[in-house]
């Protein structure tokens, strides 16, 4: 009996070491934030994400809170494929909020930031998705800021991404569309898909 205690105690003290959190400013996504509202853009939007410092993917965010001090402000949403989702709020960046995310080995984890956008389920254009393609480009430019915008390389296409883990589109994880193919007239019949600039 007091054995089973003891394994249930180091049991709880193991993960609870697994389980601190990551703290980020919340400033740093705001800056960030801020250069795609300015950009004005439709689709095209930044997604946060916690990569693995191993290179194997991305690391596991269990949960994730934003606070100011002691005081909760708000949950962070965290979707299927990985992504963080924060609130666009000057409030929060002006109080010098803190985003708290629950990861299991938060030491073997770097922010990543990827330009990317999402279209709902349905029949999508050759045409919609050029404006995409476009979108996310100038976007890039955008990050790149000055001079660097001028070294960005041109894009190859774009690559489709299933929005739901385990779907597939015409049957393969990630379509790819080269320019050339973009230039086309038909349509696509596709799930919500989550889209990135192909380099």
């Amino acid at each position: 009996m007091k054995l089973s205690f003891i394994i249930a105690m180091l049991a709880l003290t193991a993960t609870t070491a697994q389980a601190t959190p990551l703290n980020l400013g919340y400033s740093g996504f705001y800056k960030y934030m801020s250069k795609v509202a300015k950009a004005k853009v439709e689709h095209a939007e930044l997604g946060f994400y916690l990569s693995r410092t191993d290179g194997q993917g991305l690391c596991h965010i269990k949960s994730g809170i934003i606070r100011v001090d002691d005081s909760l402000k708000g949950e962070v949403r965290v979707l299927p494929h990985g992504q963080f989702v924060l609130p666009y709020d000057k409030q929060l960046d002006l109080d010098k909020a803190l985003v708290e995310l629950e990861v299991a080995d938060a030491g073997q984890c770097d922010i990543s930031i990827q330009i990317q956008a999402g279209l709902a389920a349905g029949d999508v254009s050759m045409a919609q998705l050029r404006q995409v393609e476009g979108e996310m480009y100038r976007l890039l430019q955008k990050m790149a800021g000055w001079p660097g915008r001028y070294l960005v390389p041109e894009l190859k296409g774009i690559k489709l991404h299933p929005a739901e883990a385990g779907q597939r589109l015409n049957g393969v994880k990630q379509l790819e569309l080269s320019a050339a193919e973009l230039k086309g007239e038909h349509t696509l019949s596709l799930p919500a898909v989550r889209i990135t600039p192909w380099f």
